[in-house]
């Protein structure tokens, strides 16, 4: 074949290849395109990889006062957050049980504490509240924010919440954790605050 007759099929091809790549938007892309692109396009870091086999299973193999030992005997201090077999730091201290009043109590906790749970696939059926060494009713902000997510609260002490969340995450649920330390911890240094 000479290049005069291959030259016609490679210049049909040549627009393709100068086209401005443009960011990709649901209106100007074909449904079943932009859909699997924008699938791929975002990951989900606190999920495992359905795909993986070597996704971690951690549980609570003991609670100390300076935070939690798991089951790959990493030792976390400070507060931490459970799903699906994951550990994720949560730089929190437990509410403040030295003064009698709850709301003086829940003094520093707001929603946003728990905005990890909007993003989190699967959302857990159930989230595991501990609120250190004792259970403490959450406020109601949190209580109606955790239930407009779809996520039924359970609120009670860490040990018992560390426990029950091995148990049911060893059953196979859709279960969450979010532990506050035994006493207020550095997660940086491990020292008191």
């Amino acid at each position: 074949m000479s290049r005069s007759a291959i030259r016609p099929i490679f210049n049909s091809f040549r627009p393709t290849f100068q086209t401005k790549i443009h960011p990709i938007s649901r209106q100007h892309a074909p449904t079943s395109i932009s859909s699997t692109i924008l699938k791929r396009s975002f990951q989900n870091l606190l999920a495992p990889n359905p795909d993986s086999t070597d996704a971690p299973n951690l549980a609570i193999n003991k609670l100390t006062a300076r935070g939690f030992i798991l089951s790959d005997n990493l030792v976390i201090p400070g507060g931490c957050i459970f799903h699906s077999g994951r550990a994720v730091l949560w730089d929190v201290d437990p509410p403040k049980t030295d003064v009698g009043n709850l709301e003086l109590m829940w003094k520093d906790w707001d929603i946003g504490r728990f905005r990890v749970f909007e993003v989190v696939v699967p959302r857990p059926e159930i989230l595991l509240f501990g609120t250190g060494q004792t259970a403490i009713p959450a406020p109601k902000a949190i209580r109606e924010y955790i239930s407009s997510l779809g996520i039924q609260l359970d609120v009670m002490d860490t040990r018992n919440a560390a426990s029950t969340y091995n148990l049911l995450a060893e059953e196979g649920r859709t279960v969450a954790a979010a532990l506050c330390p035994l006493s207020p911890i550095d997660p940086k240094t491990g020292s008191s605050r």
